[in-house]
């Protein structure tokens, strides 16, 4: 296995109409102690003539797939598009959302970390802090966590975020039974291994790739040391999909008729929402009953326990 001080990483990055996706990746190249082992694939979802400003530059270790907006097909769609068609033979691999800013040394940081926690079948992931696009304007950093308080109507789970002081991190990673989709860190093999799920549209991306990723062997871990943020206010406005798509609500209703099937909470009752479900179910290295007994909750019952409602009781 190749040493931690010549570890290649692959960042995946699926934009659409993004005019912030130009300065994330200035960030990740720049705060990084070394670009010369940092590579980025990016699939864009713009509007060819009006969107030159949501294009990334070229540079060395860029890979950039453009895309007319009206053929894109949803987040999920997209993630897998750079998993399946952009991700080379490098050893690590981090997916982020294109509205993100990243720590100096976030490259060495996130190796170690992972070296830290002694397991090679570890993913590390988490809400992170966010940033004001407006100002450049940078939270501080702390410790967040998942947790879920509740279901929401389409009976998956509500997966939110809970933050303590960073000094209160735990001194070793701590494990956890979810995944955030923006900040999303392995061995470059699991996504290859556990494809992205193409038919999802966007909700219940993360709870359904949580449980594939446990339930084929992999281990989820809370970064104790955050080396990124994330924009959740969109205060520039950027497109979404969902407005520039009027038919995206079918895609939705199919989408979570899949999640639930696959979560076993409630059979599809449309046969176009189970296209393709054994290349994208779970694995057999553990069960999904596995899965919701180490979460703390029951998907066909509805239930919350403890661990799952405070999020800090993991491993």
């Amino acid at each position: 296995m190749k040493p931690l001080s010549e570890a290649t990483i692959f960042v995946s990055i699926a934009a659409y109409r993004d005019p912030q996706l130009p300065l994330t990746v200035a960030s990740l190249f720049a705060q990084a102690e070394h670009p010369e082992r940092v590579f980025v694939g990016v699939f864009n979802q713009i509007h060819l003539q009006d969107d030159q400003d949501c294009v990334a530059p070229d540079r060395p270790n860029l890979l950039q797939h453009l895309l007319d907006y009206n053929e894109a097909q949803g987040a999920c769609w997209a993630r897998g598009y750079v998993w399946n068609k952009l991700l080379g033979e490098q050893d690590f691999a981090l997916q982020i959302d294109s509205h993100s800013r990243f720590a100096p040394n976030w490259d060495t940081s996130v190796l170690q970390m992972h070296a830290d926690i002694g397991d090679e079948q570890a993913v590390i992931t988490h809400y992170p802090m966010g940033f004001d696009t407006e100002t450049g304007a940078l939270d501080a950093q702390m410790y967040t966590y998942f947790n879920v308080q509740s279901f929401r109507a389409t009976q998956l789970p509500e997966v939110t975020s809970g933050a303590v002081d960073v000094q209160a991190a735990p001194k070793r990673c701590a494990q956890t039974a979810f995944v955030a989709a923006g900040s999303l860190f392995g061995r470059g093999a699991m996504f290859k291994q556990v494809p992205y799920d193409p038919y999802i549209y966007f909700h219940g991306e993360e709870i359904t790739y949580a449980a594939r990723l446990w339930t084929h062997g992999y281990n989820l871990y809370l970064p104790n040391r955050p080396f990124m943020w994330h924009d959740y206010k969109n205060l520039n406005k950027r497109h979404l999909h969902w407005q520039d798509h009027k038919q995206w609500t079918l895609k939705d209703e199919l989408a979570q008729q899949r999640c639930r099937h696959v979560l076993r909470i409630k059979k599809a009752e449309d046969v176009r929402a189970l296209h393709q479900l054994e290349q994208y179910g779970m694995g057999f290295e553990r069960s999904l009953d596995e899965y919701q007994v180490f979460a703390g909750l029951n998907f066909r019952r509805q239930t919350l326990e403890e661990k799952a409602k405070s999020g800090k009781q993991y491993g």
